[in-house]
């Protein structure tokens, strides 16, 4: 392919705001020797940074696949030795391998890495192209969402307001809706945390600013801000309002991608309470898996039928014992889509792979040393493999990962 490998380096595009975005499951198609080999062939031949940095990608992808994350950092960490110089001739090129590591930091659960590698992806932006070029505004989300992923949605909400004033004053319509809309969620968050009348209410205000009064050009968030109130309204017990979407998706037709309306929250995964129902009594506890097995993933295959329904939720490949993602397939199963367009055809719908690795984040002198260490309480990653034309694999069999 002349593209980019995107599973790494997709942008927080406007397109992100809405739910499902598809991504390859293997964007190159070349085993793990031949993108390696590129990459050797491409350094011996000195080639100009923007190709350096496409066979670093295809190689890191390759290998964050195949579940070897560590080598796909290393591969990265050198690129960007090589080639974070060339910001400024190749703005574009550099932001997607700082994004890149970004994304890989994050599923080792390296927290302070992911952080920095965004605000360099977003630095590098900024001098290619201006602190108010739309891709400089949209990286400055990406910015607000590592800040609210990291545990800091204070931090997040200052940074989507400026964005949205920002992207106001340069009519980036689409952009000012886009932090409207995070701006939504941080609401949304807050009131899941604590469901009280006043943050209820914070949350349907920033809500009918997305529904009744929709930005030009940006009326995708309309749809996106309908999603996110049927998914809290559900979470909180009331059930109307995604029924109500479901009714308005059907009446028009169903949809041509995936658009997920509810999952519940992925909850606790304590499996040293499954050690008498496993009949395992080396089951290990939270914390060994969180200092001993971090890393762990698994690619979880299913179906969406024409009702919006998953069937088929199977676990694809794993690097190891996967027990631990028992629940994740609860989770899925238990997801409410929209119906999809049906074309006579007998389509059985469409086939999502998602990539979920089990780490925990690593934390700096919690010991009173300098050893570093991982916080006691694990965490699930996810990724979205999917690929374009929603077909499964030819051969969609569990087999055992790298």
């Amino acid at each position: 392919m002349s593209k980019l490998p995107r599973l790494l380096i997709t942008a927080a595009a406007m397109a992100l705001a809405l739910p499902a975005v598809a991504q390859d499951i293997v964007v190159t198609g070349k085993p793990l020797t031949e993108t390696a080999a590129n990459l050797e062939d491409c350094l011996k031949r000195k080639c100009p940074p923007n190709e350096d940095i496409a066979a670093t990608l295809a190689h890191a992808e390759n290998l964050f696949m195949s579940g070897d994350y560590k080598t796909a950092q290393r591969t990265l960490h050198a690129s960007l030795g090589r080639n974070r110089k060339h910001g400024e001739g190749y703005p574009m090129e550099v932001s997607d391998l700082f994004r890149a590591n970004g994304r890989v930091a994050e599923h080792m659960g390296e927290g302070r890495e992911y952080q920095l590698s965004t605000l360099d992806m977003r630095n590098t932006l900024k001098k290619g192209f201006g602190a108010d070029d739309f891709r400089t505004l949209v990286a400055e989300i990406e910015v607000g969402d590592s800040r609210a992923k990291l545990g800091y949605p204070e931090e997040a909400e200052k940074i989507y307001r400026d964005v949205e004033k920002r992207a106001l004053a340069a009519k980036q319509y689409r952009v000012a809706g886009f932090a409207r809309f995070r701006l939504a969620t941080v609401a949304r968050g807050r009131f899941d945390a604590e469901p009280t009348s006043p943050n209820r209410k914070e949350l349907d205000k920033r809500l009918a600013v997305l529904t009744d009064t929709p930005l030009p050009g940006g009326e995708e968030f309309v749809l996106a801000a309908k999603v996110l109130r049927a998914r809290t309204d559900r979470k909180h017990g009331a059930g109307a309002s995604t029924d109500e979407l479901v009714k308005e998706f059907a009446a028009k037709g169903g949809v041509d991608r995936p658009v997920l309306l509810y999952s519940e929250p992925l909850s606790r995964i304590d499996l040293g309470s499954q050690t008498q129902a496993d009949g395992d009594s080396a089951r290990p506890s939270w914390t060994r898996i969180s200092t001993n097995r971090y890393g762990q993933w698994v690619d979880v295959g299913f179906w969406i039928g024409a009702d919006g329904k998953v069937t088929e939720a199977e676990i694809l490949r794993s690097s190891g014992d996967d027990a631990w993602a028992k629940p994740v397939l609860g989770n899925i199963t238990r997801r409410v889509y929209a119906p999809l367009k049906t074309g006579g055809d007998n389509s059985p719908g469409f086939y999502m792979i998602e990539r979920y690795t089990l780490t925990a984040r690593v934390v700096d002198g919690e010991t009173g040393t300098r050893l570093r260490t991982r916080e006691a309480t694990p965490r699930i990653e996810r990724l979205d493999l999917t690929q374009d034309n929603y077909e499964a694999p030819p051969k969609a069999e569990k087999a055992e990962g790298a």
